[in-house]
C-alpha cells in the first residue's frame, strides 16, 4: 500500500509538471531543445536553397528535390520527438532520410566531379556548392543522432511530449512545424510551377537575380544616414519565420487556457 500510495503521489506530480513546464528530466529538456535546434538547422538550409531558387531563378532540379525532401524527412523524427516524446524509432526515421539525402547529394558531387552536371554560380553559397551542404548536413544528422541514442538517459524516461506540456519549448516547437511547413509548400508550389507532374531537369540553369527588393534607411545620431536594401524574397522567408512564431505562441496560449478549465 505504501508503495502504491507513492507511485501514485510521483504520477501526479509528473503530471502536474507536465502541466506546469517543468522537464521531466534535466535530460529529458536537453534533449527537446537540442531536436528543436536540429529542425531549425535543417530550415536553415532549406532556406538557403530556396533564396537561391526562388530568389536568384534557379529552378529545382530532379536530385535538389530529393535532397529537400530527404531534409524535411530528417526533421519528421525531431518533430515527432517533441510531440510523442523521446523515442529510439524517431531518431531512425531521421538516420533513413539522412541517408536517402548522403546518396543524393554524393551522387551530384561525383556528377560534377565528372564533369558532367555544369555548377551554376547560383548553386554556391559562401564558396561551396549546395549538394556539399547538404551531404554535411546529412552526415551530421547521422553522427548526432548516433551519440544522442548513446546518451539514453534522455530517452529511457517516460515521456510522453509537448502536447501536455506548456512553456517556450512548446512554442519553439509549433513556430518551427509551421514555419518548415511553409517551406514545404513553397517548393511543392515549385515543382508544380515549373516541373509539372514530369520529371525535373538534371542540370536545370538559373535566370538570374531577382529585382525585387526592399530598401529602407537607418538615421544614427540624427544626421547619419545608412541605406539597407533585402532581396524581395528573404524578407518573404524571414516573414514566414515571424508569422510562424505568431502561430506557435497563439497556439500554446490557447492549449494553455484549455488545460486550465480541464
Amino acid at each position: 500500500m505504501p508503495g502504491g500510495l507513492s507511485g501514485s503521489s510521483s504520477g501526479s506530480a509528473s503530471a502536474g509538471d507536465s502541466t506546469q513546464g517543468s522537464e521531466p528530466t534535466p535530460a529529458v529538456g536537453a534533449a527537446r531543445w537540442l531536436n528543436i535546434i536540429a529542425v531549425l538547422v535543417i530550415i536553415t538550409v532549406v532556406t538557403g536553397s530556396l533564396v537561391q531558387q526562388f530568389g536568384y531563378g534557379q529552378p529545382p532540379c530532379a536530385l535538389c528535390i530529393v535532397e529537400r525532401s530527404a531534409l524535411v524527412g530528417m526533421a519528421i523524427g525531431p518533430i515527432m520527438n517533441l510531440l510523442m516524446g523521446l523515442s529510439p524509432k524517431h531518431y531512425a526515421i531521421t538516420i533513413i532520410a539522412a541517408l536517402v539525402g548522403s546518396a543524393a547529394s554524393g551522387m551530384q558531387a561525383i556528377s560534377s566531379a565528372e564533369g558532367t552536371l555544369v555548377l551554376d554560380p547560383n548553386d554556391i553559397v559562401m564558396g561551396i556548392p549546395l549538394y556539399y551542404w547538404a551531404l554535411s548536413i546529412c552526415i551530421a544528422g547521422i553522427l548526432a543522432c548516433a551519440f544522442i541514442l548513446l546518451w539514453t538517459s534522455s530517452w529511457q524516461t517516460d515521456d510522453e511530449g509537448l502536447l501536455n506540456h506548456r512553456g517556450p519549448a512548446r512554442v519553439a516547437t509549433f513556430t518551427v512545424i509551421g514555419w518548415l511547413f511553409s517551406y514545404v509548400c513553397l517548393t511543392i508550389w515549385q515543382v508544380l510551377v515549373n516541373c509539372g507532374v514530369s520529371m525535373c531537369p538534371a542540370n536545370p540553369a538559373s535566370t538570374g537575380a531577382q529585382s525585387v527588393q526592399f530598401t529602407f534607411s537607418v538615421t544614427r545620431n540624427g544626421t547619419e544616414t545608412t541605406i539597407i536594401s533585402i532581396p524581395g524574397f528573404i524578407t518573404v522567408l524571414l516573414a514566414l519565420g515571424l508569422l510562424s512564431l505568431l502561430f506557435g505562441i497563439i497556439l500554446n496560449r490557447r492549449m494553455s487556457k484549455a488545460e486550465d478549465k480541464s
